[in-house]
């Protein structure tokens, strides 16, 4: 059904679409009588303008959406960098141990430094990275925009979340440096406060997505991105309170004396078939492990948020079964967050439990084969644009499926035992959550690059830089794979045990090899991007990439206000291409005005 204009609307405009100068008229649907009922705002005292003042520090503390997105991705790029410098020096402290690290001589070389150096790596990837950069940096700047909205529902507890964010990556980053208890501590201190920042953000995720929408914003016509940022804010609200909970009772027991995690209590308790000799206490686990698996769906939910909007704008077509892909999100989620119990087989769980987290872990390959086959339905006879974004997504796609099929092995928790080893699950959890989420952030990035900054990335460059990484990465985990498998080689000869060590060696330096290339090869990144940051010249046109969704329909970079208090008027899906020719788009903000007599 076409939605007829009322007299009331702006002029209509014209625009050629089609060949032969075929003429389409475009009506831009937004009656000035209803702006004031297509939108439900919060005025907490955080709307008002962001820029009432220029300076540093009224834009450091701005309540404005962008801009805290904005400072989100640049928390995100820093953290990364710092991480994939600390994957190099792990790597090659692991190939070559009694080897000293010139410029970090001064640290002291214990199994203890070397531990928190790995809890470093990995806090700074999965919090401020992985959890922070798609949903937070991404999901802030461009879910108003997306929905039709004028800021986040809640703009002074977006400000505050940002901040609270800032203070765990500062508290996380000094825990390396204290002496071990104290650093345990500040550690734990820290990843309260960021629990804390990320139930804030998500609540806020969650009410303005619900509430905010511009009129005609219905859900079927939301973009896959806001289901994907939507979907996770409430997974995020169930799992983070977990974790804030596990981290609180903890430094409950370290600094007050509490018996939350005490080992004599928990034995009292247990029943005496379920208790083995040396047992520890195992709701630490629990708790830690009922966030932790479930985090890995909260880094990757945007990300196939993001990968699906790519895909279908650069192959020119809607997306292959769009309702499906919702509900296969939607099960991600929710089968994600009920397999907890999966990394606890050996801690004493009923003897079914193991068959139980193990079919329920299976079962997530059917959500994500809808999810791939959504992604090659949609490419199936599309007209491709290879661009770089569109690489880094179909790069996200090969090594989604290159992790998930070392995932079927590990969800069988008998061979998961007994056949491999820390290598194996540390190139698992690499391909399939790390380094595939950070491609779909740098394809994301590559997309809206235009839109947060006014210009484009330099696509030589970003070609060059995603080939590099494309094959460093595969040149990093895979092989850490086979040397999962060399390792349980206990059950061979003396003879065969000593050819496999050397050839683990090999590999092991391959390896570290590979990172060191890795590493290397994200200089042109900065390169570009700073480049294109320093050079910047205002893009061409405001839509360079002809997509259908409302953040296209503003200004490139986007303006102060949205939509000049304005809301827009949605008609229309978010992925409508047709034709053949350049106009093969019709945006969701545009009616098509047709003869008359033939509206119904």
């Amino acid at each position: 059904m076409t939605r007829q204009p009322s007299p009331s609307l702006r002029p209509a405009f014209l625009a050629i679409c089609g060949a032969g100068g075929k003429i389409t008229k475009l009506v831009q649907g937004t009656a000035a009588s209803e702006s004031a009922s297509k939108m439900v705002t919060y005025d907490d005292g955080g709307n008002a303008s962001p820029s009432s003042g220029s300076g540093v520090l009224s834009r450091l503390f701005s309540t404005h959406h962008k801009t805290i997105g904005l400072q989100y991705l640049w928390l995100a790029l820093a953290s990364v960098l710092v991480g994939m410098v600390l994957s190099a020096l792990l790597r090659l402290h692991a190939t070559w141990p009694d080897r000293a690290i010139p410029f970090l001589a001064s640290i002291e070389t214990t199994p203890e430094r070397f531990a928190a150096m790995r809890l470093l790596h990995g806090s700074l990837m999965v919090f401020f990275v992985l959890t922070a950069a798609p949903q937070l940096g991404f999901g802030n700047y461009l879910l108003p925009l997306q929905i039709g909205a004028e800021e986040m529902a809640f703009p002074s507890l977006n400000r505050l979340s940002l901040w609270m964010t800032v203070g765990s990556l500062v508290g996380m980053t000094a825990s390396f440096f204290l002496p071990l208890p104290n650093g345990i501590n500040l550690w734990l201190a820290s990843a309260a406060l960021f629990s804390l920042a990320a139930l804030f953000s998500a609540l806020n995720f969650a009410v303005t997505t619900i509430d905010l929408r511009a009129k005609g914003m219905t859900l079927p016509r939301m973009p896959v991105t806001v289901w994907a940022w939507f979907l996770n804010a409430i997974l995020s609200m169930l799992i983070f309170s977990v974790l804030l909970a596990g981290c609180a009772a903890v430094l409950s027991d370290r600094l007050l004396g509490s018996n939350f995690f005490s080992s004599a209590s928990f034995l009292a308790a247990q029943p005496q078939n379920l208790v083995r000799q040396g047992s520890l206490p195992i709701l630490w686990q629990r708790l830690f492990w009922y966030f932790a698996q479930a985090e890995v769906y909260v880094a990757m939910l945007p990300c196939f948020g993001i990968v699906t909007h790519l895909i279908a704008t650069f192959s020119r077509k809607p997306v292959w079964k769009e309702r499906l892909v919702v509900l296969a999100l939607c099960a991600v989620g929710l089968v994600g967050f009920c397999v907890w119990g999966y990394h606890m087989f050996a801690t004493g769980m009923n003897p079914y439990a193991p068959l139980v987290f193990s079919v329920l872990a299976s079962s997530l390959g059917i959500p994500a084969a809808f999810l791939l086959a959504s992604w090659l339905g949609t490419l199936w006879n599309g007209r491709v644009q290879l661009n770089t974004s569109m690489l880094f997504a179909i790069g996200f796609i090969s090594l989604f499926i290159a992790g998930g099929l070392s995932g079927m092995f590990l969800a069988r928790h008998d061979l998961a035992r007994a056949a491999v080893s820390e290598e194996f699950v540390i190139g698992h959890f690499h391909l399939v959550m790390g380094v595939a989420a950070t491609f779909a952030i740098l394809a994301a990035l590559f997309f809206w690059f235009p839109k947060l900054f006014g210009t484009r990335l330099n696509e030589g460059l970003g070609k060059l830089h995603f080939w590099m990484t494309f094959a460093g990465v595969y040149g990093i985990f895979m092989p850490l794979h086979w040397v999962g498998l060399l390792t349980q080689s206990h059950v061979l000869g003396e003879a065969q045990r000593a050819a496999i060590a050397s050839a683990g060696a090999s590999i092991r330096t391959f390896v570290t090899l590979a990172t060191v290339f890795t590493v290397s090869a994200q200089t042109l990144f900065v390169i570009n991007f700073l480049y294109s940051l320093l050079r910047r010249r205002q893009a061409e046109e405001n839509n360079p990439w002809r997509a259908t969704t409302l953040e296209w329909s503003v200004a490139s970079p986007a303006p102060e206000k949205n939509f000049e208090d304005v809301p827009p008027l949605v008609y229309r899906g978010a992925y409508e291409f047709h034709g053949d020719s350049d106009l093969d788009f019709v945006p969701q903000h545009l009616a098509l005005e047709l003869p008359a007599g033939k509206a119904h």
